[in-house]
């Protein structure tokens, strides 16, 4: 019997070498930059504004279903108010993990996906004009949902996806980032 379980724990922990192995060989590096779609009460005090972001995945072996965890930087300048200039800008710096569906189809160069998950995003705000100066920064829970299209064989893709993101700020600030980008890796 104890050579039975010498057995076991050796295949055991063998394939728990095996997949922490292949998974980190199937981690992808991406980098990409966009716009940021602001939307509802955020909609109504800035424009559309510019983001940079970056972002690794894993992959899980033999499954669809992949883990990736993702930064960004963006900022949004204020709107006009009757027709007076409003100086000042929102900046976002944040990131989210997200489970990563890769849909599976006929085509292998295009593979489509979707993903969801939550982090945090830091809101601030900045206004430096006289009696209505402001400099304010808050850092909140935020979720996300999208999906995406990566093309491309071997180790390098590119990517282009949007997302639905609400950060839960007061007010909450909800938002379309529209990104493009390159990833490098396996898998």
């Amino acid at each position: 019997m104890n050579r039975v379980l010498q057995l076991a724990l050796a295949v055991t922990v063998a394939s728990v070498v095996r997949v922490a192995t292949t998974a980190a060989q199937s981690a992808r590096i991406g980098i990409g930059g966009g716009l940021l779609a602001p939307l509802s009460h955020y909609k109504d005090a800035d424009k559309m504004g510019w983001l940079a972001g970056a972002n690794v995945e894993f992959a899980i072996p033999l499954s669809p279903v992949g883990v990736r965890v993702d930064g960004l930087f963006g900022q949004t300048t204020h709107k006009d108010i009757g027709g007076s200039p409003v100086d000042g800008k929102t900046r976002l710096i944040g990131g989210l993990a997200s489970v990563v569906w890769n849909i599976a189809v006929a085509a292998p160069i295009v593979k489509p996906y979707a993903l969801a998950g939550g982090g945090f995003y830091n809101v601030k705000i900045t206004n430096p004009n006289g009696l209505l100066a402001v400099s304010a920064s808050e850092s909140k829970f935020a979720y996300g949902v999208g999906a995406g299209v990566k093309v491309g064989v071997g180790p390098a893709r590119f990517f282009a996806e949007g997302r639905y993101v609400s950060i839960r700020s007061n007010p909450h600030r909800t938002l379309i980032p529209l990104t493009v980008g390159v990833t490098v890796g396996s898998k």
